[in-house]
């Protein structure tokens, strides 16, 4: 089976090459998965917003509250999910802004720039997408 969106693999770290090569190795492993391995410890002057404080963090801040999910290992290879927005919207297939994204137009601008780019509803066509200026 091909994945056709892209999995992204977050970490807040100084050093870009550590990042690259991982996203080479996640390649090499399954290339039919398009790993793309992001770096937020730089992320937040883009959407221009305070650094973040951690992973959870910085997840809390994405765009859209669907794509607001990690996971994680723990100590024992459990996996922990973070979910700092909740699961509601993915359970009910509803794509709409993070509070974060909601706050300013600026951002805003920016999570309605995204979602005509992600074009989400022509690959899941029973997805309900929230715009902000209208109301879900």
């Amino acid at each position: 089976m091909k994945i056709e969106n892209e999995q992204d693999i977050i970490q807040l770290v100084k050093d870009d090459a550590w990042m690259k090569q991982l996203e080479q190795k996640l390649k090499g492993m399954n290339p039919d998965i398009p790993w793309s391995v992001k770096n937020e410890a730089r992320m937040h002057i883009v959407n221009n917003i305070p650094p973040y404080t951690s992973s959870v963090d910085a997840i809390s801040k994405f765009p859209e509250t669907a794509t607001a999910l990690g996971l994680a290992l723990d100590e024992r290879n459990d996996v922990v999910l973070a979910a700092p927005c909740g699961i509601e919207d993915v359970l009910n297939l509803l794509v709409k802004p993070t509070p974060c994204f909601a706050e300013t137009k600026e951002r805003a601008e920016i999570y309605e720039e995204r979602i005509a780019k992600k074009n989400w509803k022509s690959i899941w066509t029973k997805i309900e997408v929230c715009h902000i200026r209208h109301t879900c």
